[in-house]
């Protein structure tokens, strides 16, 4: 039991075994003093029972009428939710590559301890020890008031903030755990992926991870700062009676931002949280960040589904039609099949190669998969609506499954191996099983049966 007990800077913490593999939950890296303010290193305290998942942050939904249940129904959510989650072969002085798992969620829901993703296979079957986190999400992390209140001019991008003090507490206690702090790779899905592609961007991040993987995401999410003002006074606006400046709205109840947010997506149908160039944080939009050489160092493996915007089907029936029309789709009457291959050239494969083709640019390898497959057990690619063609995550089930156990089908796991199998060679050494992009090589890899 001594082994489970491991000194960390936020004191001591105990773990348990997780089928036989050590599991530490809910370590406190970081502590929010003040709503909308950067967050602070978490101090040294007395034993941590680190046997129980932390508190997670709060949830909202993403889109107007729905709400998808990503998190266990006993979570405990709460603004103080800077806590993470290791698994590791043993906290035995090894010296294991370590995974950082960014989770996805659209920035308003999702957690480091998703049912969704069983982190504990990379330990297991792997030998690397792994990491997932939570952060803050919607109003309380993406909502910038520095240009409605001055006082609140350090309240941008704060998850990326809370990212990156994860990232530094990694570096300065994985070694404790069997990891080796100076070979750390960070991945995601979604969401997480594009929290990966912005921390490519980010100056503060640079030596904190050394490989990055991105699943369905890409390094052009943030917006402009009009554009985060923008909607931060449209959050405002809906606030109302509730809260008539930035220091009001930070002494609300919590049940109140959810409140304003629930008021905000009914009227509007989606209220979008993310980051944004604000200069400081993130100096620029990172794809030209890795352009300028910034993450030169950093090999990446870029993936995306082939039929990825077949996902938009779930949110409305005509979603599809609209967001074709939208982007001036080249023939109206398109099959509805040509509609989603447009949209996911535009939405995933476009921006995949862009990245690729920036990082190629200052020298850094990268290399390009298509998942082209839909796993038995995944809830997502089995749903009718997607005529049985792999959609946005449906690549997550084989990113978690255990090779070796008896989830799923054998083509799944077979799958499954492959796919963690590419990651793996990523993290071990910066080497896949296949010739990295460039121009002469432009063909993407594709996982499938």
């Amino acid at each position: 039991m001594s082994g489970l007990v491991v000194e960390t800077s936020s004191g001591p913490v105990r773990g348990f075994l997780d089928r036989e593999v050590p599991n530490w939950r809910g370590v406190p890296y970081g502590r929010i003093e003040r709503r909308f303010r950067p967050a602070v290193p978490a101090q040294r305290g007395d034993l941590v029972d680190a046997t129980r998942w932390g508190p997670i942050s709060w949830q909202v939904p993403i889109y107007s009428g729905m709400s998808w249940q990503v998190v266990y129904p006993d979570a405990v959510e709460h603004e103080e939710c800077l806590n993470l989650n290791i698994w590791s072969p043993g906290a035995d002085g090894g010296s294991r590559p370590v995974l950082v798992w960014l989770h996805s969620g659209g920035h308003v829901y999702g957690s480091g301890s998703s049912p969704s993703m069983d982190a504990w296979v990379y330990a297991a079957r792997h030998d690397a020890v792994i990491v997932t986190a939570n952060y803050r999400l919607g109003p309380w992390g993406w909502l910038y008031l520095g240009d409605l209140d001055p006082d609140y001019g350090d309240s941008a991008n704060l998850p990326v903030l809370d990212q990156i003090l994860l990232l530094r507490w990694v570096r300065d206690n994985i070694a404790q755990f069997g990891g080796d702090p100076a070979n750390v790779t960070i991945f995601g899905v979604s969401s997480g992926a594009s929290d990966v592609g912005t921390l490519l961007g980010a100056p503060a991040a640079r030596g904190l991870f050394h490989k990055a993987a991105l699943y369905s995401g890409n390094a052009e999410t943030p917006v402009t700062r009009n554009e985060a003002v923008r909607r931060a006074r449209r959050f405002m606006a809906e606030a109302g009676s509730l809260a008539d400046t930035p220091a009001a709205l930070a002494a609300v109840p919590n049940v109140a931002l959810r409140h304003i947010h629930r008021k905000q997506l009914k009227n509007d149908g989606r209220v979008y949280y993310g980051p944004f160039v604000d200069g400081e944080v993130l100096p620029k939009m990172p794809i030209d960040a890795v352009g300028d050489g910034l993450m030169a160092d950093v090999p990446l493996l870029v993936s995306v589904v082939a039929a990825e915007a077949r996902m938009y089907d779930a949110f409305a029936p005509d979603m599809v039609d609209r967001m074709y029309a939208a982007r001036s789709g080249p023939d109206p009457d398109a099959a509805h099949d040509a509609k989603v291959d447009f949209l996911t050239e535009k939405l995933y494969f476009e921006p995949a190669e862009r990245l690729l083709v920036a990082a190629h640019k200052v020298g850094t390898p990268g290399w390009w998969q298509v998942f082209d497959y839909v796993p038995s057990n995944s809830p997502i690619g089995n749903n009718p609506i997607f005529g049985g063609r792999p959609v946005h995550g449906v690549d997550v089930p084989a990113l978690f499954i255990d090779p070796d156990g008896a989830e799923g089908t054998d083509v799944d796991r077979a799958v499954g191996a492959e796919e963690q199998g590419a990651l793996m060679g990523l993290a071990r050494d910066g080497r896949l099983g296949w010739e990295p992009w460039s121009p002469a090589q432009p063909t993407p890899h594709r996982i499938g049966p």
